[in-house]
Order: structure tokens, then sequence, then C-alpha cells
């Protein structure tokens, strides 16, 4: 059965509706759905526009790629020309863009309508959405609640239908967290099988938090994340699928080597992992298999000593304790990072896929931050089962592992708590080895979701 991306492209390119049609309905539950602030920059003029011209297209029998009838969105720090692109940033509220970037401009060769920008935290330093250019984002679900970040106004905007999938980036778990928090699937990629441009704000310094920064797609269905993954990956950078189901072979860590899952989340991710075990051959591993702590060491090490060389020195002092900005320390930690990707190789030759959870909760409701270090937002600790947990410890330490070793991780939902919150896991695969995973996902949502 065909998604309702899909089913609109047949559509479209059928003659069964116009094009201008569907966008037109897109627009107008945009504006019903504004209060959300999902998507926060568009130009209904030259979207209906674009629309028109494609109908025109089709009525001459000319073909339009494999995207004519999909309505796609685009994060607030990369480039649709014509649009702002502000990464939440004050100092960039002004910078309309000249051009698309390469992403953009490869989807609208597919026909794809752009319909806009949709909102992230000021320089995607949060996983909340909220900055002081657009506001806040509200999860499409609990409007009390956050969507999660960086990629949250996306997430927001495909949960609510306006959009059939956004196209985001991914550092810490901006695209894995708002997946997670609004039940919606989430992919990145290996690192830089989806090659970027310039992002708002910039890149980390150096090739390997380079290839951990990654371009990413949300989408309602694992369907439309493979199809656009395929239409914007390297596939000369990816081995082929040779995935068979009969030998899956599935491991998962519970906690990750010590972190905090609350019991609400926990229940269903047990229930997950059973149900996945009457099938296939499932199994628990533990640090020995996969150093999940010293993951989350290594990566904090090489993101603060990224950080050193372009911060001020007052920043520096305030965060003494975490920041070194001694080359040996930086080289160190890069060596640690090869070690890990040693362990996962060892790890993906006696398994297919690693399952783990995403956030330590499912969503909660909005917070405030106490202060504020640059984009940096300071939080007070979180309470989880009854003890106080740091915030980036509950919300990225199961993500960032896997930012570190830059490997693929599609996110799929698995179900809700008792109080109707998603709940996603992460799938994780073997570096290179993306169209695999693509496959078992497929698989494990066809037999446990």
């Amino acid at each position: 059965m065909l998604s309702k991306m899909l089913t609109n492209v047949e559509n479209v390119k059928k003659g069964r509706v116009k094009l201008e049609t569907i966008v037109e309905e897109r627009l107008t539950l945009l504006k019903k759905c504004r209060d959300y602030n999902a998507i926060v920059a568009y130009d209904e003029g030259k979207i209906l526009h674009e629309a028109r011209m494609i109908d025109k297209k089709i009525k001459c029998s000319q073909n339009l790629g494999r995207l004519c009838g999909a309505v796609l969105t685009i994060k607030d720090n990369l480039e649709v020309k014509g649009l702002p692109a502000t990464g939440g940033m004050l100092k960039y509220k002004n910078n309309i863009c000249s051009e698309d970037c390469a992403i953009v401009s490869k989807l609208r060769n597919e026909g794809a309508i752009i319909l806009g920008k949709t909102n992230m935290p000021a320089g995607a330093m949060d996983i909340q959405t909220f900055n002081s250019i657009y506001g806040r984002t509200k999860h499409p679900d609990f409007p009390a609640y956050t969507c999660g970040g960086s990629s949250g106004g996306g997430a927001t905007a495909i949960k609510l239908g306006i959009s059939d999938a956004d196209i985001g980036n991914d550092f810490m778990g901006s695209i894995r967290i708002p997946a997670h928090f609004c039940g919606i699937y989430g992919i990145i990629g290996t690192d830089k099988v989806i090659p970027y441009e310039n992002i708002v704000g910039g890149k980390p310094y150096g090739n390997t938090m380079s290839a951990v920064l990654r371009l990413g797609i949300q989408a309602s269905t694992l369907q439309d994340l493979s199809l656009l993954f395929d239409l914007l990956c390297k596939k000369d950078m990816l081995f082929p699928a040779t995935f068979d189901e009969k030998s899956l072979k599935i491991a998962f860590t519970e906690n990750s080597e010590g972190l905090p899952l609350s019991k609400d989340y926990e229940k269903v991710y047990k229930e997950f992992i059973n149900s996945l075990g009457k099938k296939f051959e499932v199994k628990k591993i533990d640090s020995k298999q996969f150093d999940f702590s010293k993951a989350r060491i290594c990566f904090l090490k090489l993101l603060y000593g990224n950080m050193s060389i372009s911060i001020p020195p007052i920043a520096r002092i305030l965060m003494r304790s975490k920041m070194s900005s001694k080359l040996k320390d930086y080289l160190m930690a890069e060596e640690v990072r090869e070690q890990l990707l040693q362990q996962l190789d060892s790890l993906f030759a006696k398994f297919d896929v690693l399952i783990s959870p995403v956030t330590a909760t499912p969503a909660f409701k909005h917070l405030l931050p106490l202060k504020s270090i640059g984009y940096q937002s300071i939080y007070t600790d979180m309470t989880i089962n009854g003890e106080k947990v740091s915030y980036s410890k509950a919300n990225m330490g199961f993500t960032t592992p896997f930012s570190l070793t830059a490997s693929p991780v599609i996110v799929i939902p698995i179900g809700k708590t008792e109080a109707g919150l998603p709940l996603g896991v992460q799938l994780v695969g073997n570096r290179f080895h993306d169209f695999n995973l693509e496959r078992i996902a497929e698989s494990i949502i066809f037999s446990a979701v």
C-alpha cells in the first residue's frame, strides 16, 4: 500500500488531481495550525505559481521526476532561494537566500514542491525548539509539550499533515529526538553519504566532527524515508543491500550502560524487544561489546575541543572543567574514537542491527532555561523515576554515541505511553550499509510494530 505522499505523486502524474489543489489544501492546513509554529517562512504566491506550472507540464505529458506531487519542508539552517535562512539566530534574521542549496535543487529537479522553512532552536543548540526570531514550536498532539529539536519544526509539520517530509540535520540527535517525541520516522546516513554545503551558523572544524554533522530526513512513513534517502544519497559510497530476514540477528541495549529510562518508556521498550524475540535472535549487549559511556565522554571531548577554537576566552574559563584547547587531548580523543569504531565493527560482524532508546523519556512539558552561554541553554536537572538527572544526559546520552561513530540510524515509532505520548527507538546499522538498515527496519516494523 502506497503512503499518502506516494499516492499523491501517482495521482498527480496521472492527472487524477491537480498539484495546485494539494498545495492549496496544505496552505489552508498550515494557516489553521499556525499556533503550532512549525513552518516559519514561506511564499504562498510563489508556491502556488510553481504548482500551476507543474500542472501545465503534466498536461503536456512532460516527465517531472519521482517527487512530482510531494510537498516538502526544509529546516531553517539550509538554503532555499528567496526565503530566509536564520538558523534561529538574530544575526541572520535578514539572511535571504539567493540560491537553493544542492539538496533543495535536487528535490526540485525531481518535481517536489518546497512549501517552506521549519523552525529550530538558535544555532541548533537545544533539543527544544524555540528562538528569539520565531518563538516556540509546539508538540503536534500535546501543545504544552516540546516537539523536540533541533529539527523540531519539521517533525511537527509532518505529524500535523502539512508536510510530507522534512530535510534537516543531526549532530547530537536533532533528527532522531523529534522523530521519537512526535511519533514519526527519521533517518541519518553514514557520515557524508548525503553531502551538504553551507549550513547557516557554520559546521564543525576538521574531518571527524564534520562527519558527525549529517543531513537527515523525517517523514510519516519508512516508505517515504527510503525514497528520499535513495534520491539524496551518494550511492557509490554505500554497499548494496544483502540483508536476509531469515537470519536477522538483533543486539539491543537496555539502558545504554547506566542511563535512566522512565518507567513508561521502559515498559513499551521491553514489550517491543520481547515481541522481536519471538521471531528473531535477540541478545542484550554490554560495555565489552560497545562502551557507551566511553563513547559519550569521547564525543564531549571532541565537541568541546572543537568549540574551544571559536568561543570567547571567558566562556572557556567558565567551562574549564570540560573544555581543553590542548591539541594532545583532542588527538587522544580521536584515538578513542577509532577504538570505538573497531568495537562496532566487531559487533556488526555478529549482529545485523543494534537497537537503543532515543532519550530517557517521552516528550516533556516545555522547559525554560536557567541561563544561556552564547546559544547554549543551561537547564536544571530533570527528575526521572524520582532521581535527578542532568538535562543533557537524559536527552542526548542515548544519541551521542552514534553521533560519535557517524553510524546510520533510523528511528521508528514503537507505541505510546498510557498518557498517549509517542515513543520510538533507534535502529543503528553498520557503517556504509545504509541500504541493509532500511530493509532491516522494514522487517522489524512488519514483525513488531
